[in-house]
């Protein structure tokens, strides 16, 4: 596919290891990801990196290399840094290492998920991984808003959920991650007085297809379809039961941007 002429952004590599070049390919070719994507675009270095995050901002990279091997790069520090702005959202796909979260905090990156080869790296989780960091920005903007509004209790389930968001999930996912029982669960958002572990998962599933259609220019079904949902119908009538309104009329009030709002005002934030 010639990216010139490519209507979806690339999912951006700067991988040095030959195994998980491929690995990435396949779970791509596989995974819903490509249904937001358009391919996996490897760059040689970090300048190649930087140029391309700059032409497509918001694509995520996965990185497991800096200056080591067949791909040393060359003036690190200010010349990695992407020219649009923002930090670079990155994957850091290799075996943990004390030195890389510096490193990548240097190179102007954020780190939006974390990937240790043959331990948490199948190809769900790496697509899961992949969609969770698409314009990370956009989700740091929302959960910093969050935590400075909500109780810090409160702000827990909506991080749990919004990590969530990305796949097919309910309410007992929420409750594993949450380190909790379902009824546990439910009497805690009950008492904080928020949305029940379904409504925050409603939430945050919407206002995920929201901002992926939206930053992907794919249709809101397609993502939809990504993400879990078996049909747009489906995902039309979630809309409308926990926003009042089909997804167009949402479109119409502002999108991601009007989600968030409600989700913040039913998190007691105003």
């Amino acid at each position: 596919m010639d990216l010139r002429t490519a209507s979806k952004r690339p999912l951006l590599t700067l991988l040095a290891n030959p195994r998980l070049r491929e690995r990435i390919q396949v779970a791509f070719r596989m995974g819903a990801s490509s249904q937001v994507l358009s391919q996996v675009v490897l760059a040689g270095d970090w300048r190649q990196l930087s140029a391309l995050a700059a032409r497509y901002p918001g694509s995520p990279a996965l990185i497991d290399t800096f200056c080591e091997g067949p791909m040393r790069s060359t003036g690190e520090s200010a010349e990695t840094r992407a020219d649009h702005g923002s930090p670079l959202p990155v994957i850091w796909y290799a075996p943990y290492n004390q030195a890389w979260p510096r490193a990548l905090s240097r190179a102007g990156a954020d780190v939006g998920a974390r990937l240790f080869p043959g331990v948490n790296d199948d190809f769900e989780a790496i697509n899961a991984a992949i969609l969770r960091s698409i314009d990370l920005r956009r989700v740091r903007r929302l959960r910093e808003h969050a935590k400075r509004v909500a109780d810090p209790a409160v702000f827990e389930m909506f991080d749990h959920a919004l990590h969530l968001a990305t796949g097919s999930c309910a309410v007992p996912d929420l409750a594993a991650r949450a380190g909790r029982t379902r009824r546990t669960l439910e009497l805690r958002c009950a008492g904080l007085g928020i949305p029940s572990p379904k409504g925050l998962i409603s939430l945050a599933r919407i206002f995920t297809v929201q901002r992926l259609a939206e930053w992907s220019h794919v249709p809101l079904g397609t993502v939809a379809r990504a993400l879990g949902f078996s049909a747009r119908s489906n995902y039309r009538r979630l809309a409308r039961g926990v926003l009042g309104c089909p997804p167009s009329q949402v479109q119409r009030m502002g999108g991601s941007d009007y989600v968030a709002r409600v989700f913040l005002r039913r998190l007691g934030g105003g």
